[in-house]
Protein backbone atom coordinates (compact mmCIF):
# COMPACT_ATOMS: atom_id res chain seq x y z
CA UNK A 1 0.00 0.00 0.00
CA UNK A 2 1.58 3.53 -1.02
CA UNK A 3 2.09 6.41 1.36
CA UNK A 4 -1.04 8.03 -1.29
CA UNK A 5 -3.18 5.39 -0.63
CA UNK A 6 -2.60 5.53 3.62
CA UNK A 7 -2.97 9.19 3.69
CA UNK A 8 -6.46 9.07 1.50
CA UNK A 9 -7.77 6.13 3.53
CA UNK A 10 -6.67 8.23 6.61
CA UNK A 11 -8.56 11.65 5.62
CA UNK A 12 -11.95 9.58 4.61
CA UNK A 13 -11.51 8.19 8.03
CA UNK A 14 -11.32 11.77 9.30
CA UNK A 15 -14.21 13.36 7.14
CA UNK A 16 -16.54 10.11 7.46
CA UNK A 17 -15.66 7.60 9.83
CA UNK A 18 -14.97 3.56 9.58
CA UNK A 19 -17.57 1.16 7.90
CA UNK A 20 -21.14 1.59 9.20
CA UNK A 21 -20.44 5.09 10.82
CA UNK A 22 -19.41 6.36 7.08
CA UNK A 23 -23.20 5.30 6.24
CA UNK A 24 -25.00 7.77 8.82
CA UNK A 25 -22.12 10.51 8.17
CA UNK A 26 -22.91 10.45 4.54
CA UNK A 27 -26.92 10.89 5.35
CA UNK A 28 -26.54 13.59 7.75
CA UNK A 29 -24.38 15.71 5.10
CA UNK A 30 -27.08 15.12 2.90
CA UNK A 31 -29.53 16.16 5.76
CA UNK A 32 -27.61 19.20 6.64
CA UNK A 33 -27.01 20.63 2.81
CA UNK A 34 -31.04 20.09 2.33
CA UNK A 35 -31.62 22.09 5.38
CA UNK A 36 -29.37 24.83 4.14
CA UNK A 37 -31.53 25.45 1.31
CA UNK A 38 -34.42 25.58 3.36
CA UNK A 39 -33.10 27.52 5.86
CA UNK A 40 -31.95 29.79 3.36
CA UNK A 41 -34.90 30.58 1.67
CA UNK A 42 -37.02 31.22 4.38
CA UNK A 43 -34.43 33.78 5.69
CA UNK A 44 -34.81 35.07 2.56
CA UNK A 45 -38.76 35.30 2.11
CA UNK A 46 -39.40 36.26 6.04
CA UNK A 47 -36.39 38.26 7.17
CA UNK A 48 -34.36 40.33 4.71
CA UNK A 49 -37.68 40.85 2.21
CA UNK A 50 -38.77 43.70 4.34
CA UNK A 51 -37.50 46.23 6.71
CA UNK A 52 -36.24 45.43 10.01
CA UNK A 53 -39.56 46.66 12.10
CA UNK A 54 -41.61 44.51 9.72
CA UNK A 55 -39.55 41.37 9.92
CA UNK A 56 -39.54 41.68 13.96
CA UNK A 57 -43.60 39.79 13.78
CA UNK A 58 -42.55 37.49 10.89
CA UNK A 59 -40.03 36.39 12.98
CA UNK A 60 -41.57 36.13 15.91
CA UNK A 61 -44.12 34.11 14.68
CA UNK A 62 -41.93 32.10 12.61
CA UNK A 63 -39.75 31.32 16.14
CA UNK A 64 -43.02 30.30 18.06
CA UNK A 65 -43.82 27.98 15.11
CA UNK A 66 -40.39 26.38 15.68
CA UNK A 67 -41.04 25.91 19.47
CA UNK A 68 -44.29 24.62 18.50
CA UNK A 69 -43.55 21.22 17.43
CA UNK A 70 -41.59 20.41 20.43
CA UNK A 71 -44.37 21.75 23.12
CA UNK A 72 -46.92 19.72 21.01
CA UNK A 73 -44.96 16.75 19.78
CA UNK A 74 -42.38 16.58 22.73
CA UNK A 75 -44.78 13.49 23.91
CA UNK A 76 -45.25 12.05 20.23
CA UNK A 77 -41.81 12.22 18.18
CA UNK A 78 -39.79 9.72 20.95
CA UNK A 79 -42.08 7.51 20.63
CA UNK A 80 -42.77 7.25 17.33
CA UNK A 81 -39.06 6.57 16.89
CA UNK A 82 -38.81 3.69 18.83
CA UNK A 83 -41.94 2.07 18.43
CA UNK A 84 -41.92 2.25 13.99
CA UNK A 85 -41.21 -0.63 11.86
CA UNK A 86 -38.25 -1.34 10.77
CA UNK A 87 -36.33 1.10 13.73
CA UNK A 88 -34.46 3.66 13.37
CA UNK A 89 -33.31 3.48 9.68
CA UNK A 90 -36.47 3.56 8.77
CA UNK A 91 -37.43 6.60 10.29
CA UNK A 92 -34.33 8.08 8.84
CA UNK A 93 -35.99 7.51 5.11
CA UNK A 94 -39.25 8.46 6.08
CA UNK A 95 -38.17 11.47 7.47
CA UNK A 96 -35.91 12.51 3.95
CA UNK A 97 -39.05 11.47 1.77
CA UNK A 98 -41.72 13.38 3.96
CA UNK A 99 -39.42 16.51 3.57
CA UNK A 100 -38.81 16.34 0.20
CA UNK A 101 -42.40 16.56 -0.42
CA UNK A 102 -43.08 19.24 1.86
CA UNK A 103 -39.90 21.43 0.56
CA UNK A 104 -42.10 20.88 -3.06
CA UNK A 105 -45.39 21.99 -1.45
CA UNK A 106 -43.72 24.89 0.93
CA UNK A 107 -41.90 26.01 -2.96
CA UNK A 108 -45.60 26.19 -4.19
CA UNK A 109 -47.43 28.31 -1.28
CA UNK A 110 -44.73 30.96 0.06
CA UNK A 111 -47.03 34.04 -0.32
CA UNK A 112 -49.73 31.90 1.22
CA UNK A 113 -51.56 30.75 4.23
CA UNK A 114 -50.31 27.44 3.81
CA UNK A 115 -47.15 28.87 4.28
CA UNK A 116 -46.67 28.49 8.43
CA UNK A 117 -48.69 25.04 8.52
CA UNK A 118 -45.63 23.29 6.15
CA UNK A 119 -43.02 24.49 7.74
CA UNK A 120 -44.00 23.47 10.77
CA UNK A 121 -44.38 19.79 9.44
CA UNK A 122 -41.17 20.40 8.22
CA UNK A 123 -39.77 21.27 11.75
CA UNK A 124 -41.78 18.46 12.85
CA UNK A 125 -39.87 15.53 10.35
CA UNK A 126 -36.11 17.67 11.22
CA UNK A 127 -36.68 16.66 14.63
CA UNK A 128 -37.79 12.93 14.43
CA UNK A 129 -34.89 12.45 12.54
CA UNK A 130 -32.40 14.69 14.99
CA UNK A 131 -34.05 12.45 17.55
CA UNK A 132 -32.94 9.04 15.04
CA UNK A 133 -29.62 9.64 14.69
CA UNK A 134 -28.88 10.66 18.00
CA UNK A 135 -30.46 7.53 19.07
CA UNK A 136 -28.46 5.80 16.30
CA UNK A 137 -24.67 7.24 16.92
CA UNK A 138 -23.88 5.45 20.35
CA UNK A 139 -25.29 1.25 19.04
CA UNK A 140 -22.49 2.00 15.46
CA UNK A 141 -19.70 3.32 17.33
CA UNK A 142 -17.55 0.39 18.73
CA UNK A 143 -15.47 1.83 21.97
CA UNK A 144 -17.44 4.27 24.53
CA UNK A 145 -14.54 6.81 24.49
CA UNK A 146 -15.00 7.38 20.58
CA UNK A 147 -18.13 8.87 21.35
CA UNK A 148 -16.91 12.16 21.30
CA UNK A 149 -14.85 11.93 17.99
CA UNK A 150 -17.69 10.35 16.36
CA UNK A 151 -20.41 13.25 17.02
CA UNK A 152 -17.85 15.60 16.00
CA UNK A 153 -16.92 14.27 13.07
CA UNK A 154 -20.57 13.68 12.04
CA UNK A 155 -20.82 17.55 13.02
CA UNK A 156 -17.44 18.67 11.37
CA UNK A 157 -17.84 17.18 8.14
CA UNK A 158 -22.23 17.82 7.77
CA UNK A 159 -20.97 21.30 8.68
CA UNK A 160 -18.87 21.43 5.88
CA UNK A 161 -21.51 20.07 3.31
CA UNK A 162 -24.14 22.72 4.78
CA UNK A 163 -22.15 25.49 4.01
CA UNK A 164 -21.33 24.87 0.57
CA UNK A 165 -24.96 24.17 0.18
CA UNK A 166 -25.72 27.15 1.70
CA UNK A 167 -23.65 28.93 -0.81
CA UNK A 168 -25.10 27.34 -3.43
CA UNK A 169 -28.64 28.13 -1.93
CA UNK A 170 -27.70 32.09 -1.46
CA UNK A 171 -26.67 32.05 -5.50
CA UNK A 172 -29.74 30.11 -6.69
CA UNK A 173 -32.13 33.08 -4.06
CA UNK A 174 -30.08 35.48 -5.62
CA UNK A 175 -30.50 34.74 -8.78
CA UNK A 176 -33.96 33.57 -9.20
CA UNK A 177 -36.06 32.94 -6.15
CA UNK A 178 -36.79 30.81 -2.67
CA UNK A 179 -38.97 28.53 -4.72
CA UNK A 180 -36.23 27.78 -6.71
CA UNK A 181 -34.07 27.17 -3.76
CA UNK A 182 -36.75 24.85 -2.09
CA UNK A 183 -37.26 23.11 -5.09
CA UNK A 184 -33.20 22.18 -5.42
CA UNK A 185 -33.37 21.43 -1.75
CA UNK A 186 -36.63 19.06 -2.06
CA UNK A 187 -34.16 17.22 -4.83
CA UNK A 188 -31.29 16.70 -1.97
CA UNK A 189 -33.88 15.34 0.42
CA UNK A 190 -35.13 12.84 -2.31
CA UNK A 191 -31.35 12.12 -2.15
CA UNK A 192 -30.62 11.51 1.07
CA UNK A 193 -33.25 9.35 1.19
CA UNK A 194 -31.36 6.86 -0.66
CA UNK A 195 -28.32 7.47 1.72
CA UNK A 196 -30.75 6.50 5.06
CA UNK A 197 -32.01 3.75 3.25
CA UNK A 198 -28.51 2.46 3.17
CA UNK A 199 -27.81 3.41 6.95
CA UNK A 200 -31.48 0.93 7.51
CA UNK A 201 -29.48 -2.35 6.46
CA UNK A 202 -26.99 -1.53 9.18
CA UNK A 203 -29.22 -0.12 12.27
CA UNK A 204 -30.01 -2.32 15.03
CA UNK A 205 -33.56 -3.28 16.45
CA UNK A 206 -34.68 -1.48 18.94
CA UNK A 207 -35.42 -2.86 22.57
CA UNK A 208 -38.50 -1.82 24.80
CA UNK A 209 -37.52 1.21 26.82
CA UNK A 210 -38.37 0.74 31.02
CA UNK A 211 -39.46 3.18 33.27
CA UNK A 212 -36.10 2.75 35.11
CA UNK A 213 -33.83 4.33 31.92
CA UNK A 214 -35.60 7.57 32.67
CA UNK A 215 -33.96 7.16 36.85
CA UNK A 216 -30.08 7.52 34.68
CA UNK A 217 -31.02 11.03 33.85
CA UNK A 218 -30.68 12.74 37.21
CA UNK A 219 -27.31 11.20 38.03
CA UNK A 220 -25.34 14.32 38.72
CA UNK A 221 -23.34 14.59 35.50
CA UNK A 222 -25.79 14.10 33.26
CA UNK A 223 -28.36 16.53 34.73
CA UNK A 224 -25.49 19.04 35.03
CA UNK A 225 -24.83 18.73 31.76
CA UNK A 226 -28.28 19.03 30.45
CA UNK A 227 -28.57 22.20 32.37
CA UNK A 228 -25.25 23.38 31.23
CA UNK A 229 -25.94 22.89 27.63
CA UNK A 230 -29.45 24.67 27.77
CA UNK A 231 -27.78 28.08 29.02
CA UNK A 232 -25.28 27.50 26.05
CA UNK A 233 -28.00 27.04 23.59
CA UNK A 234 -30.32 29.80 25.02
CA UNK A 235 -27.10 32.49 24.77
CA UNK A 236 -26.62 31.32 21.17
CA UNK A 237 -30.20 32.01 20.76
CA UNK A 238 -30.51 35.54 22.06
CA UNK A 239 -27.35 36.33 20.29
CA UNK A 240 -27.81 35.79 16.90
CA UNK A 241 -31.03 37.49 17.18
CA UNK A 242 -30.16 40.41 19.13
CA UNK A 243 -27.59 41.49 16.78
CA UNK A 244 -29.13 40.85 13.61
CA UNK A 245 -32.01 42.95 14.55
CA UNK A 246 -29.95 45.68 16.45
CA UNK A 247 -27.08 46.05 13.74
CA UNK A 248 -29.87 45.97 11.09
CA UNK A 249 -31.43 48.89 12.27
CA UNK A 250 -28.75 50.33 12.84
CA UNK A 251 -27.98 50.52 9.30
CA UNK A 252 -24.43 48.23 10.00
CA UNK A 253 -24.07 46.35 5.96
CA UNK A 254 -24.94 43.40 4.92
CA UNK A 255 -21.42 41.93 5.18
CA UNK A 256 -21.48 42.49 9.12
CA UNK A 257 -24.58 39.84 9.34
CA UNK A 258 -22.92 37.75 7.27
CA UNK A 259 -19.64 37.60 9.33
CA UNK A 260 -22.13 36.52 11.74
CA UNK A 261 -23.45 33.59 10.53
CA UNK A 262 -20.10 32.78 9.03
CA UNK A 263 -18.37 33.15 12.73
CA UNK A 264 -21.15 30.96 14.32
CA UNK A 265 -20.31 28.71 11.23
CA UNK A 266 -16.42 28.68 11.99
CA UNK A 267 -16.95 28.26 15.31
CA UNK A 268 -19.24 25.94 15.62
CA UNK A 269 -16.65 24.11 12.78
CA UNK A 270 -13.72 24.14 15.22
CA UNK A 271 -15.39 23.06 17.81
CA UNK A 272 -15.61 19.89 16.31
CA UNK A 273 -12.03 19.81 15.56
CA UNK A 274 -11.25 20.72 19.13
CA UNK A 275 -13.39 18.32 20.89
CA UNK A 276 -11.67 14.71 20.81
CA UNK A 277 -8.58 16.40 21.33
CA UNK A 278 -10.07 17.71 24.23
CA UNK A 279 -11.77 15.02 25.57
CA UNK A 280 -8.88 13.11 25.42
CA UNK A 281 -7.02 15.31 27.77
CA UNK A 282 -9.72 16.42 29.93
CA UNK A 283 -13.48 15.10 31.14
CA UNK A 284 -16.54 16.09 29.59
CA UNK A 285 -17.77 18.57 32.90
CA UNK A 286 -14.31 20.51 32.22
CA UNK A 287 -15.36 20.99 28.75
CA UNK A 288 -18.25 22.34 29.69
CA UNK A 289 -16.75 24.76 31.97
CA UNK A 290 -14.17 25.99 29.41
CA UNK A 291 -17.18 26.40 27.03
CA UNK A 292 -18.73 28.82 29.72
CA UNK A 293 -16.07 30.43 31.28
CA UNK A 294 -14.41 30.97 27.75
CA UNK A 295 -17.72 32.87 26.30
CA UNK A 296 -18.48 34.63 29.37
CA UNK A 297 -15.07 36.27 29.49
CA UNK A 298 -15.00 37.36 25.62
CA UNK A 299 -18.66 38.14 25.55
CA UNK A 300 -17.29 41.10 28.52
CA UNK A 301 -14.89 41.78 26.73
CA UNK A 302 -16.70 42.49 23.53
CA UNK A 303 -19.39 44.12 25.65
CA UNK A 304 -16.19 46.74 27.11
CA UNK A 305 -14.79 47.65 23.92
CA UNK A 306 -17.53 47.44 21.40
CA UNK A 307 -17.22 47.11 17.49
CA UNK A 308 -18.16 45.01 14.94
CA UNK A 309 -14.60 42.89 14.56
CA UNK A 310 -15.66 41.82 18.33
CA UNK A 311 -19.12 41.29 18.19
CA UNK A 312 -18.43 38.97 15.28
CA UNK A 313 -15.29 37.08 17.42
CA UNK A 314 -17.65 37.23 20.24
CA UNK A 315 -20.11 35.38 18.23
CA UNK A 316 -17.29 32.98 16.96
CA UNK A 317 -16.43 32.06 20.70
CA UNK A 318 -20.04 31.45 21.10
CA UNK A 319 -20.33 29.05 18.32
CA UNK A 320 -16.97 27.61 19.34
CA UNK A 321 -18.67 26.72 22.89
CA UNK A 322 -22.01 25.37 21.81
CA UNK A 323 -20.60 23.09 19.50
CA UNK A 324 -18.04 21.80 22.42
CA UNK A 325 -20.44 21.47 24.88
CA UNK A 326 -22.81 19.31 22.51
CA UNK A 327 -20.20 17.12 21.97
CA UNK A 328 -19.64 16.64 25.41
CA UNK A 329 -23.84 16.09 25.97
CA UNK A 330 -23.55 13.88 23.92
CA UNK A 331 -20.93 12.18 25.26
CA UNK A 332 -21.73 12.30 28.50
CA UNK A 333 -25.64 10.94 28.19
CA UNK A 334 -24.64 8.22 25.91
CA UNK A 335 -21.53 6.94 28.56
CA UNK A 336 -23.00 7.56 31.44
CA UNK A 337 -27.01 7.38 30.88
CA UNK A 338 -26.88 4.84 27.92
CA UNK A 339 -30.67 3.82 27.97
CA UNK A 340 -31.36 7.91 27.62
CA UNK A 341 -30.19 7.31 23.94
CA UNK A 342 -33.34 6.02 23.03
CA UNK A 343 -35.72 7.93 20.88
CA UNK A 344 -38.76 8.38 24.04
CA UNK A 345 -36.32 9.54 26.54
CA UNK A 346 -33.71 11.46 23.86
CA UNK A 347 -36.60 13.66 22.33
CA UNK A 348 -37.57 15.10 26.36
CA UNK A 349 -33.86 16.73 26.17
CA UNK A 350 -34.12 17.81 22.63
CA UNK A 351 -37.40 19.54 24.03
CA UNK A 352 -35.80 21.44 26.10
CA UNK A 353 -32.57 22.42 24.13
CA UNK A 354 -34.92 23.48 21.43
CA UNK A 355 -37.35 25.42 24.14
CA UNK A 356 -34.28 27.11 25.70
CA UNK A 357 -32.81 28.70 22.16
CA UNK A 358 -36.09 29.57 21.20
CA UNK A 359 -37.43 31.29 23.90
CA UNK A 360 -33.98 33.63 24.38
CA UNK A 361 -34.73 34.25 20.30
CA UNK A 362 -38.09 35.44 20.93
CA UNK A 363 -36.62 37.63 23.68
CA UNK A 364 -34.15 39.08 21.84
CA UNK A 365 -36.63 39.72 18.71
CA UNK A 366 -39.39 41.42 21.35
CA UNK A 367 -36.78 43.42 23.03
CA UNK A 368 -35.29 47.05 20.89
CA UNK A 369 -32.26 48.00 22.71
CA UNK A 370 -29.07 48.75 21.10
CA UNK A 371 -26.26 46.45 20.16
CA UNK A 372 -24.17 47.13 23.03
CA UNK A 373 -27.17 46.79 25.73
CA UNK A 374 -27.42 43.25 24.22
CA UNK A 375 -23.65 42.44 24.56
CA UNK A 376 -23.97 43.35 28.31
CA UNK A 377 -27.12 41.67 28.99
CA UNK A 378 -24.97 38.26 27.30
CA UNK A 379 -21.60 38.89 28.97
CA UNK A 380 -23.82 39.42 32.44
CA UNK A 381 -26.20 36.20 32.07
CA UNK A 382 -22.82 33.81 31.05
CA UNK A 383 -20.82 35.27 33.79
CA UNK A 384 -23.25 34.59 36.58
CA UNK A 385 -24.08 31.22 34.74
CA UNK A 386 -20.74 30.08 34.65
CA UNK A 387 -20.34 31.32 38.45
CA UNK A 388 -22.74 28.84 39.34
CA UNK A 389 -21.34 26.12 37.35
CA UNK A 390 -18.20 26.16 39.49
CA UNK A 391 -19.87 26.47 42.44
CA UNK A 392 -22.06 23.51 41.58
CA UNK A 393 -18.86 21.55 40.33
CA UNK A 394 -17.10 22.03 43.58
CA UNK A 395 -19.77 20.63 45.31
CA UNK A 396 -20.22 17.78 43.10
CA UNK A 397 -16.64 16.95 43.25
CA UNK A 398 -17.16 16.16 47.07
CA UNK A 399 -19.15 13.36 45.41
CA UNK A 400 -16.02 11.78 44.96
CA UNK A 401 -14.01 11.44 48.64
CA UNK A 402 -10.93 10.16 49.16
CA UNK A 403 -10.15 6.26 48.57
CA UNK A 404 -8.78 6.30 52.31
CA UNK A 405 -11.76 6.34 54.38
CA UNK A 406 -13.61 3.11 54.29
CA UNK A 407 -15.95 2.40 51.49
CA UNK A 408 -19.23 2.16 53.75
CA UNK A 409 -17.67 5.81 54.62
CA UNK A 410 -17.46 6.98 51.23
CA UNK A 411 -20.63 5.78 50.03
CA UNK A 412 -22.51 7.51 53.14
CA UNK A 413 -20.44 10.41 52.72
CA UNK A 414 -21.45 10.07 48.60
CA UNK A 415 -24.98 10.22 49.10
CA UNK A 416 -25.00 13.07 51.97
CA UNK A 417 -23.81 14.71 48.72
CA UNK A 418 -26.68 13.44 46.38
CA UNK A 419 -29.13 14.11 48.96
CA UNK A 420 -27.81 17.95 49.41
CA UNK A 421 -27.97 18.49 45.61
CA UNK A 422 -31.71 17.20 45.28
CA UNK A 423 -30.51 13.31 43.93
CA UNK A 424 -33.04 12.00 46.81
CA UNK A 425 -33.77 8.49 44.77
CA UNK A 426 -29.48 8.20 44.12
CA UNK A 427 -28.86 9.36 47.91
CA UNK A 428 -30.99 6.53 49.26
CA UNK A 429 -29.40 3.62 46.78
CA UNK A 430 -26.39 5.15 47.51
CA UNK A 431 -27.08 4.97 51.63
CA UNK A 432 -28.42 1.20 51.52
CA UNK A 433 -25.44 0.32 50.00
CA UNK A 434 -22.91 1.53 52.39
CA UNK A 435 -25.47 -0.23 55.16
CA UNK A 436 -24.98 -3.80 52.42
CA UNK A 437 -21.42 -3.16 52.53
CA UNK A 438 -21.05 -2.54 56.19
CA UNK A 439 -23.00 -5.69 57.20
CA UNK A 440 -21.91 -7.66 54.76
CA UNK A 441 -25.33 -8.72 53.67
CA UNK A 442 -27.58 -8.23 51.00
CA UNK A 443 -30.74 -7.37 52.93
CA UNK A 444 -33.97 -6.16 51.24
CA UNK A 445 -34.29 -2.81 50.92
CA UNK A 446 -36.32 -0.87 52.97
CA UNK A 447 -38.50 0.91 49.93
CA UNK A 448 -40.30 -0.43 47.34
CA UNK A 449 -39.17 -0.42 43.65
CA UNK A 450 -41.98 1.60 42.66
CA UNK A 451 -41.31 4.78 45.82
CA UNK A 452 -37.30 4.55 44.45
CA UNK A 453 -38.66 5.45 40.93
CA UNK A 454 -40.89 8.15 42.07
CA UNK A 455 -38.17 9.90 43.65
CA UNK A 456 -36.46 10.57 40.48
CA UNK A 457 -38.82 13.37 40.84
CA UNK A 458 -37.55 15.97 43.42
CA UNK A 459 -40.87 17.45 43.12
CA UNK A 460 -42.08 14.52 45.15
CA UNK A 461 -43.46 17.05 48.21
CA UNK A 462 -41.65 13.64 50.82
CA UNK A 463 -38.74 12.85 48.26
CA UNK A 464 -36.03 15.19 50.27
CA UNK A 465 -37.63 13.94 54.00
CA UNK A 466 -37.32 10.00 53.03
CA UNK A 467 -33.94 10.75 51.34
CA UNK A 468 -32.65 12.10 54.33
CA UNK A 469 -34.01 9.67 57.05
CA UNK A 470 -32.87 7.15 55.23
CA UNK A 471 -29.12 8.12 55.34
CA UNK A 472 -29.43 9.08 58.85
CA UNK A 473 -30.94 5.75 59.65
CA UNK A 474 -27.77 4.24 58.17
CA UNK A 475 -25.19 6.41 59.85
CA UNK A 476 -27.46 5.44 62.73
CA UNK A 477 -27.00 1.60 62.01
CA UNK A 478 -23.14 2.51 60.88
CA UNK A 479 -22.13 4.23 64.01
CA UNK A 480 -24.04 2.96 67.08
CA UNK A 481 -28.03 3.00 67.88
CA UNK A 482 -30.71 1.31 66.10
CA UNK A 483 -33.35 3.84 65.24
CA UNK A 484 -37.01 2.87 63.69
CA UNK A 485 -37.00 1.44 60.10
CA UNK A 486 -37.29 4.72 57.73
CA UNK A 487 -39.79 2.83 55.41
CA UNK A 488 -42.16 5.44 54.03
CA UNK A 489 -44.82 2.84 54.43
CA UNK A 490 -44.26 2.21 58.30
CA UNK A 491 -43.71 6.25 58.30
CA UNK A 492 -47.15 7.03 56.99
CA UNK A 493 -48.91 4.12 58.88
Amino acid sequence: MTSDQVSSGAMRRWLIGPPHVDRLTITHCAHSAAEAFFTVSMAGSIFFSVSPDAARPRVLLFLVLALAPFLVMAQLVGPVVDRIRGGLGSTMVMSFVLRAVLAVLLAENLRSLLLFPLVFGMLIVAKTYSVARNALVPSLVEDEQDLVAANARLSRTATLAGGMAAAIAVAIYTNTSAAWALRVGAVVYALGSMFAWRVRSVAPRLEPVGRDVFVELVRPDVSSAVWDMLVLRAALGFALFQFAFSLRAEGDPAWVLGGLILANGFGGFAGTVMSPWLRRRTSERSMFTAALVGSAVVALAAGLVLSRVTIIVAIFVLGLAVSIGRRALDATIQSQAPSARRGQVYAGIEVRLELAWVSAACLAVALRVATWVGMLALATFLAMVATVHLRRRGGLLTVRPLSALPLADRLLLRADTLAAHHFYDEAIVVALSALEEARGDTADPPLTRDERLALADPATPVAQEWAIAVVEHVRRQLHGGSPPDPSPERRRG
